[in-house]
């Protein structure tokens, strides 16, 4: 199953979910809780919106799942990550984000669980400001070829925007690499 669900792309909810499980099972509204307290500056994340992911990871392979009773209150789920799910979260980790704006949620997810350890914060910025240097490329050649100054004022966007990101992770390398030091 982890195959063909790996080639899926994944919502950030549903990575962010696998990673605070790499801590430990949860049960949801813990986990919810988590989210909302260490990633609450990234992103907001509906209850239900979180069970869905869970429901889906599991579905997937990704987490499984046991029911424990409570005294006096219906049963409760507790969530535990696979040895699928951390892979497909390992892999998740070192890739770079799509698009420029992805950064402000998925790129910020991944690399806050790169900060704790789960993968190198520094190998993810690197691959990250490569992709973004290829994608400033292609923009700077697609301006070059434009035929409307209409087009022409949308590539410049882009390329504004691709350049404050790459200037962003250039200070976010520097301030990583600083807190390294002894």
């Amino acid at each position: 199953m982890e195959s063909s669900t790996a080639l899926r792309r994944r919502l950030p909810i549903e990575m962010a979910a696998l990673g605070f499980l790499m801590r430990g099972p949860f049960h949801g509204y813990d986990l919810h809780r988590q989210i909302e307290q260490e990633l609450g500056p990234v992103w907001r994340i509906g209850l239900s919106y979180l069970y869905n992911a869970l429901k889906q990871l599991e579905k997937d392979g990704l987490v499984t799942s046991t029911t424990v009773p409570q005294e006096n209150l219906p049963p409760r789920k507790i969530y535990a990550i696979t040895s699928a799910g951390q892979r497909v979260l390992q892999a998740w980790l070192e890739q770079p984000v799509p698009a420029v704006r992805d950064i402000r949620v998925e790129f910020l997810a991944k690399l806050y669980f790169c900060t704790l350890g789960m993968a190198d914060p520094q190998a993810l910025i690197a691959a990250q400001t490569a992709f973004l240097q290829e994608r400033l490329a292609q923009i700077e050649r697609a301006w070059a070829q434009a035929e409307s100054d209409f087009y022409r004022l949308v590539l410049d966007l882009r390329r504004r925007q691709t350049q404050a990101a790459l200037d962003w992770l250039q200070a976010t390398a520097k301030i990583l690499r600083k807190e390294d030091q002894p």
